[in-house]
């Protein structure tokens, strides 16, 4: 069985994806598994990758039969590890996530039916699932619970019972529960179910993992579904509340909105029962004909794939953009290098741009074929006139050109199918093009992007089709296939861009045809350009270290520091045996930093193991040659590992790096102070942790006392705390008129009762309510129930027939200055009464 190299790429990708437990998560039970690389040196990282792909492939060869070696694996880690990912892998990821919806649910409904048939005596399935997960997590679960009270007490108790022989019961979990209340003036369990109380035990355990599943695949449909100025939104099965639930969501909504219930979204949901995803409408947007506006799959079918989520959101992409206000896209800008780029094209058809690492060779190819497509294509220009793939050792000509891929037929029988790659598809699309484009007319440019192109076999890549680059040859010459037996030629229209790091290969030793065939591009560190991107106080690097005012905020001097360190590396890098300038450090690694926190993360974890690398198992030379200044501040030499250093350490350790012997301090209450403004402004975000970001209740409550006098602020805060005891605050909206909503499982798991503003506004939100599909709640209940909030002045309870197509409730709004106490009183008790009723309307 032959050993693969190692990557690093291929190592987190196959943590990221495929693995529940480790190392990181004994010290943070939270954090992702693949978290451990970044307490390993380079060498425990490759025994580790050769270490998994040996067991992995002697695994599935003593399983299923499969003839798998380390390098298959290694190729599909890699795979795995582009951005987006391949849209099969993405199917695979939405199956993951549809079956744990289905299995969440399976445990419930099994759970429920139990205690409802009188079986609630005996150990049940779902509790012994949880006995099943590995110890060192159970243990790790135990520990985190013990000594606390409350649910987690109760928590903490079912965990010794079902670690135990005799394991947990729903009767056992019930006395529990009971026990721990009566400690408690206020039912603890209030909104919690036998398996919602239990349930973080079991999901916790899966939870990094499937967030990354939600992440990635958020991130696919983000990238792949055209939606212009977008983000994304995940909620897993457990959030907001960390109660089990068999739902989880993505959503992709304007980058400009707040949140995503203030827009219109592209929603992929997952139910135990089924998949919904296209148009949705976020909470706050849900007033008079909403459902008419909404355009959702809901599918049962367990083949849904990737592609036909992706092709719905397609669908209703105009209608997204359209509803929220999105105008199209400007054109893009020309970029600097695009006269130089175009020659080169025009007359060779491809090129490379080659440099060190962070240099932006890639962020420019994408730059420059974004324009290019757009100044030369008559109209707009498609999505598959740009397509980027990237090299690595194990990437082949089947992935490129064309490949067979096996499928099973009913009858048990393996039958073959050519796939076509990557090169093979785009000069399909071009060649389409150009036949369509009339006499006398520009045929529109199809461009493709190879990151990393050296890190290829690019003869076994191309293969015949190598010959096909030639500019003379486009369109004349043609080679047949060798699983197809087609015949294929590159049309003129199709250009390629490929990107090269010289940290990886000198352009001297590159591959004699790709020299050829491609001219080269030069891409050096731009370090001079750096600190003009940055809004400053002072006027150059230099200054903004040694310039002792208060006005200069501690994230421009991390940004000077680490532009003068920058360059004495790179000036040592220039001059040490066996590196060179190939390997010089990129300008990008000091670029789109917020905080000064966010340049301790480039150096601790971009530029420093890129140093690491250089000098792979060489401590000493790495130290003697590079960093013989910074002392221990940022290496432990003796241990060889990067260490944990905070934001002041780093700064003293460049400062000495760069020779500035009398620095201006930096302030010793710095943490992460945004976007480097004056100092004024970070103090009132100091004073203000809502505007500064930190948006949970208790920073509401904070904001309330500046916002309100202290006798409107003190009903208020009545108010939340039966709000708390119902259910739970969800805050988080609005910077400059902030708000909460009382939530309780009982009515809804994603909208509120009621909304309250920092002005002491309070709103109903009955019309969200009834229009929702995530709870039963009728109309008619809706007017019964909420008939306790009718005695307080200034509320009408009302439903308007005429109001839209369907009718809708008035909703008012009451001012709490204008409130009695007894208004108040009859609020705090209207709450939690709805909230009782909702539970009994949904328990019948």
């Amino acid at each position: 069985m032959e050993e693969t190299d190692y990557s690093e790429a291929a190592l987190r990708g196959v943590l990221r994806y495929f693995a529940d437990w480790g190392p990181a998560r004994e010290e943070q039970l939270n954090d992702a598994v693949v978290d451990t690389t970044e307490t390993l040196t380079a060498e425990e990282k490759r025994a580790l990758y050769q270490t998994f792909t040996r067991r992995l492939s002697a695994s599935l060869n003593d399983q299923y039969r499969f003839d798998i070696d380390p390098a298959d694996l290694e190729r599909f880690f890699e795979h795995i590890g582009t951005d987006p990912v391949p849209e099969s892998f993405a199917t695979f990821l939405l199956q993951s996530i549809r079956q744990t919806s289905r299995r969440i649910h399976e445990y419930r409904q099994e759970l429920q039916d139990e205690i409802e048939e009188g079986e609630a005596s005996e150990p049940n399935s779902f509790c012994e699932a949880i006995r099943r997960l590995p110890s060192p997590y159970l243990k790790a679960k135990a520990n985190q619970y013990q000594g606390d009270d409350k649910i987690n007490r109760v928590r903490y108790r079912a965990l010794q019972s079902i670690t135990s022989d005799s394991g947990l019961t729903t009767d056992e979990l019930a006395t529990f529960i009971e026990e721990e209340n009566e400690k408690h003036e206020k039912n603890i369990a209030q909104g919690y179910r036998p398996f919602t109380t239990v349930g973080q035990l079991y999901y916790d355990y899966y939870k990094p993992r499937l967030n990354a599943y939600l992440r990635t695949l958020s991130n696919f449909f983000l990238e792949q579904s055209g939606a212009q100025e977008s983000t994304q939104h995940i909620v897993n099965h457990s959030e907001p509340r960390h109660k089990l639930d068999d739902f989880a969501w993505l959503a992709i909504f304007p980058a400009t909105h707040e949140s995503q219930t203030e827009a219109y979204q592209l929603y992929l949901g997952f139910h135990g029962d089924r998949l919904s995803y296209g148009l949705h409408v976020g909470d706050e947007k849900r007033d008079g004909e909403w459902k008419q506006q909404r355009d959702l799959e809901r599918i049962t079918d367990e083949a849904v794939t990737a592609g036909a989520v992706l092709s719905k959101f397609e669908s209703v992409l105009e209608s997204y953009h359209t509803l929220n206000g999105i105008t199209e896209p400007s054109r893009p800008e020309r970029p600097p290098i695009a006269g130089v780029v175009e020659r080169q094209l025009k007359s060779s058809k491809q090129v490379v741009f080659y440099g060190p690492p962070g240099t932006g060779k890639t962020f420019e190819a994408k730059r420059f074929a974004d324009w290019w497509v757009n100044e030369r294509t008559e109209g707009e220009p498609t999505q598959s006139q740009v397509r980027s793939v990237t090299f690595h050792p194990s990437f082949s000509y089947e992935d490129f050109i064309e490949g067979l891929t096996a499928d099973a037929t009913e009858s048990g029988s393996v039958s073959y199918r050519v796939e076509d790659g990557v090169l093979k598809k785009i000069a399909g699309d071009a060649s389409d093009a150009l036949q369509a484009t009339a006499d006398g007319e520009t045929s529109p440019p199809f461009v493709l992007i190879i990151d990393e192109i050296n890190r290829g076999n690019l003869a076994q890549i191309f293969g015949e089709v190598i010959t096909l680059l030639e500019a003379d040859k486009r369109d004349s010459f043609e080679t047949e296939l060798a699983h197809s037996g087609e015949t294929f030629t590159i049309p003129s229209n199709l250009y390629v861009i490929g990107t090269m790091n010289t940290a990886d290969q000198s352009i001297a030793l590159v591959d004699t045809a790709l020299r050829r065939r491609f001219r080269f591009i030069d891409f050096p560190p731009d370090l001079e350009s750096v600190f003009d991107e940055y809004d400053t106080v002072t006027t150059d690097p230099r200054s903004a270290v040694t310039e002792r005012s208060d006005a200069v905020p501690p994230r421009e001097r991390l940004l000077g520091v680490s532009i003068l360190a920058v360059r004495t590396l790179n000036d040592r890098i220039l001059a040490a045996p066996q590196l060179g300038k190939g390997k010089q450090l990129g300008h990008t690694y000091l670029l789109n930093h917020e905080s000064a926190s966010a340049f301790s993360d480039a150096w601790r974890y971009d530029i420093l193991p890129q140093l690491e690398e250089y000098y792979f198992g060489q401590f000493e030379r790495l130290r003697d040659e590079l960093l013989r200044e910074t002392g221990d501040r940022l290496v432990d030499w003796d241990t060889e590992r990067i260490r944990s250093f905070d934001v002041h350490e780093l700064y003293l350790a460049l400062c000495a790096l760069a020779g500035i012997d009398d620095p201006a301090p930096l302030p010793r209450s710095v943490t992460a102070e945004s976007n480097g403004g004056a100092t004024g402004a970070v103090q009132q975000d100091a004073e203000d942790p809502w505007a500064a970001g930190e948006r949970t209740p208790e920073t509401f409550r904070q904001r309330l006392t500046s916002t309100l006098d202290s006798e409107s602020a003190a009903q208020i805060n009545r108010v939340l705390d039966a709000g708390d005891e119902i259910g739970w605050l969800d805050a988080g909206r609005g910077k400059h008129n902030a708000s909460v909503m009382v939530k309780s499982d009982d009515v809804d798991p994603g909208v509120g009762i009621i909304k309250i503003d920092e002005k002491g506004e309070i709103g109903f939100r009955w019309n969200w309510l009834h229009n929702r599909d995530e709870n039963p709640l009728t109309r008619e209940f809706i007017e019964q129930a909420g008939r306790v909030f009718n005695d307080i002045d200034g509320y009408e309870h009302n439903w308007n027939p005429d109001a839209g197509d369907n009718g809708s409730f008035n909703e008012p709004t009451l001012a709490i200055d204008e409130l009695a106490e007894e208004a108040i009183t009859t609020l705090e008790e209207g709450i939690r009464s709805f909230a009782k009723e909702a539970r009994s309307f949904r328990d019948e």
